[in-house]
């Protein structure tokens, strides 16, 4: 080695010599392994290519033979014999057994032979549609052998907004042989544009659908001109029609870039499905390598190169960390969309622009319903899945212009520019079909959840001057929505606002009346068959010093959204307790007393434990307390939880009952499934009693479903004798309602008890029969009462 480089430093010429023999070589194997590249590059882009066509063929062809599939069971059931006389759900039924499986393509329809619509898979009756200005249909009635034609991309009829469709037609023809109509079925070319838009085309590329006469049905990317031209003229065209399939580079006619092709016939049909790659993309990553190595070879300037690569290296890491730092900044990691600071800083933008403008704006506050479910059942990770879907989906709805982003959680923020009513009206709904369509959380298994949203709006200027002040507003529009069923649209109204304000006041006025004691609690008997007392329900009342007395129904509702039910519903069960108490040491006997309990009860931790002290602090068995919960607990998110406090309640001997049964979810599988043993039939049922057929049904089946399943069935709302004969008839047991007495303060109540006693006693029918005066009597002791309430 010394030798050498003795021979090298002593005789420059060979140094040189060697130099260039080293960069001939190193430039021939330069050039060589480049031209291999580019060929490996060409020869990989085929494959690429002659896979996806097949791929796409495969799909097609699939498809449009279960769709042709469905078209021959149409023939069949046209051909048999009478089928017109069979009501028109049953030929519908016959005509289309198979339609189902096809129903993402389009519409399956007969027709006579003047093109009216004789058979529909869409309507029942067939819709007044008539075709007999289609080319499918004029191609069917003017020759006999057309077979299945394909005809050309047309729109469909006046009214709908759909995109342009084909149809596959054949030919109906009665038993001389005379043209007697068509069985077609329409084909959205939007199913084409979905089936392609998922494909990996790089920058230039395409994929093409088109009829063997050259006519394009469908282009990616999507152009709306591109659809119904001919390529028929082009010099590459009659190679796709002379061979079933193949791959050959050529000019593109519509855009006139070079691409490599590969096409496939689909099947026996007249289709043809190219894919292209734009050469122009095939040697992109060559060309970077290709100047990469070019670079590398030049010896004189390797050390500038390994200075200007350490230097972009840094650079690049720098610009990247930078870039990373300033998306964490402003944009939400899961979703890509803008966060809530950068939604801070667009809607200020959008306020300034459109107050200098004198232009209107939308803002739309997206809140998905029930989303904490999705989390709680299928996990975080399926809620991840869940929102970047919705992302996506919101992000498709809404214009460039437009602004839309993730406030944070389950919410979103759409802000729509130079948008009026109607605009935001149209978007709002289109979101909620998009957020609607159900979402794949577990592709191997199949696993799809469907999920709505509440949307709030607020509209620039009328409905606020600054973004704070519309935020604010699309939230309670928001709200509004959603209290009023969810999946639904509400724009904002003063009014809200001032039930916000009210309702705030209202829930602060309540919290103050709890930490004080201020509510009350009433006694409404409950009366057996026997006229027998067999108990009483506790039900809170609360009388505010500005608004008089408040009904309850508004204020246990302010309790549960506020979550001061639990708390409330704590008091009262203790408040119970201690009356039961108290009357028994009186001497009064009440049998027990029933409270009213929420979902949120069985969601405190050992409320089972809370219910066992409060017995034994006040000195009483479990058989003396029965809990009414309605029917809503039994579906709640957390039900799973509330079942074992169920169980733990129903162990210690304690009597669960259903309120209101009937007017809620009404499922038997959780009177199986939860230790239920009383039902309560609602009030509006017994009221119907008289007058109603339909509620004297729905209550003789409540009362039945309660024979059967042995359960004790009360009764609310009994105002009259015959309401209380009927429901005795069908077998009741218990009672309650003003035909006996209204509720009543504990001292009242406890004279009811004594004054009850000494009643007129029961006939031997077993009916109670209750004097014209008794009633005045306890009309005038409710009327006190009332008047003490107030």
């Amino acid at each position: 080695m010394n030798r050498i480089a003795c021979s090298f430093l002593t005789k420059p010429a060979l140094f040189i010599f060697a130099g260039i023999a080293i960069t001939l070589a190193t430039t021939g194997v330069t050039a060589v392994s480049l031209y291999q590249m580019r060929l490996d590059a060409m020869a990989q882009a085929r494959d690429a290519a002659q896979n996806l066509v097949t791929s796409l063929q495969d799909e097609t062809e699939r498809n449009l033979d279960i769709y042709q599939l469905a078209m021959r069971d149409v023939v069949t059931s046209i051909e048999t014999p009478d089928i017109f006389r069979l009501s028109p759900e049953i030929r519908q039924r016959v005509a289309f057994s198979t339609a189902s499986n096809a129903k993402e393509l389009g519409i399956l329809f007969a027709t006579d032979a003047t093109g009216n619509f004789v058979l529909d898979s869409k309507a029942v009756p067939p819709r007044k549609l008539n075709v007999s200005d289609r080319d499918y249909f004029q191609i069917q009635q003017q020759a006999k052998d057309a077979g299945l034609y394909l005809s050309k991309p047309f729109l469909p009829h006046a009214g709908d907004l759909e995109q342009p469709q084909i149809a596959l037609s054949r030919r109906l023809e009665d038993k001389d042989g005379r043209f007697a109509g068509i069985v077609a079925g329409t084909l959205r070319l939007s199913y084409f544009r979905q089936l392609f838009e998922d494909s990996i085309l790089g920058q230039h590329g395409t994929i093409t659908l088109l009829r063997t006469d050259g006519t394009v049905l469908m282009r990616q990317p999507y152009r709306k001109d591109d659809i119904g031209s001919s390529l028929a003229g082009g010099q590459s065209f009659p190679p796709l029609v002379q061979s079933d399939h193949g791959t050959y580079v050529g000019m593109a006619v519509l855009d006139h870039i070079e691409r490599l092709y590969s096409f496939r016939r689909v099947g026996s049909y007249p289709l043809i499905i190219v894919v292209g790659f734009a050469t122009e993309d095939i040697y992109a990553g060559w060309h970077k390598r290709a100047i990469a190595i070019g670079i590398v070879t030049v010896i004189l300037d390797a050390l500038f190169i390994m200075l200007s690569l350490m230097f972009s290296g840094q650079l690049r890491t720098r610009l990247a960390m930078e870039q990373q730092l300033q998306r964490l900044a402003w944009f939400d990691s899961l979703t890509g969309l803008p966060n809530r600071v950068q939604l801070q800083r667009e809607a200020l933008r959008i306020l300034t622009d459109a107050s200098r403008n004198a232009s209107s704006f939308a803002t739309l506050f997206i809140d998905l319903d029930r989303f904490k479910r999705v989390n709680d059942t299928q996990g975080h990770v399926a809620g991840d899945v869940v929102l970047s879907e919705i992302a996506k989906r919101l992000r498709d709805h809404v214009r460039g212009e437009d602004l839309i982003g993730r406030l944070g959680g389950d919410e979103f923020l759409a802000i729509l520019q130079n948008c009026d009513v109607l605009r935001a009206t149209h978007v709002a709904g289109r979101i909620l079909q998009a957020v609607y369509q159900p979402i794949v959380i577990d592709s191997k298994h199949g696993t799809s959840i469907t999920i709505s949203a509440s949307i709030g709006i607020s509209l620039y200027p009328h409905d606020g001057q600054d973004a704070d002040t519309l935020l604010r507003n699309a939230d309670m529009a928001m709200y509004r929505a959603k209290n009023a069923g969810r999946n639904q649209v509400h724009f904002y109204a003063p009014e809200y606002e001032r039930q916000a304000r009210e309702h705030l006041e209202l829930e602060i006025a309540l919290q103050r009346a709890l930490k004080a004691n201020a509510l009350s609690v009433v006694y409404q008997p409950k009366i057996d068959v026997t006229g027998a007392l067999r108990g009483a329900e506790a039900l809170v009342r609360w009388y505010n010093d500005k608004q008089g007395f408040i009904q309850p129904d508004r204020f246990i509702a302010i309790a549960e959204e506020s979550g001061l039910i639990a708390e409330m519903d704590a008091w009262v069960l203790g408040e119970a307790c201690r009356q039961l108490a108290e009357w028994r040491a009186a001497g009064i006997d009440v049998p027990s007393v029933s409270v009213n309990v929420s979902a949120a009860d069985f969601k405190r931790p050992d409320y089972p434990g809370f219910i066992a002290h409060t017995l034994q602090t006040h000195g009483l068995d479990p058989e003396d307390l029965i809990l009414e919960m309605t029917e809503r607990v039994m579906f709640d998110e957390s039900a799973d939880d509330i079942r074992t406090s169920l169980d733990a309640i129903h162990a210690l001997g304690i009597a669960l009952s259903i309120d209101d049964f009937g007017t809620g979810y009404s499922s038997l599988s959780y009177l199986h499934r939860f230790p239920v043993r009383e039902l309560k039939i609602d009030k509006s049922f017994v009221q119907g009693i008289g007058g109603d057929a339909m509620a004297e049904s729905l209550t003789q089946t409540v009362l039945n479903i309660g024979t059967v399943l042995k359960l004790t069935v009360t009764a609310e709302g009994v105002e009259t004798q015959a309401q209380r004969d009927f429901l005795a008839k069908h077998g009741c047991h218990l009672y309650q309602g003003y035909l006996f007495s209204p509720p009543l303060r504990p001292g009242d109540f406890a004279l009811w008890v004594e004054a009850h006693r000494a009643r007129t006693p029961i006939s031997e029918s077993g009916s109670v029969h209750i004097s014209t005066n008794s009633q005045n009597a306890r009309a005038s002791e409710f009327d006190t009462m009332r008047v003490r309430h107030q």
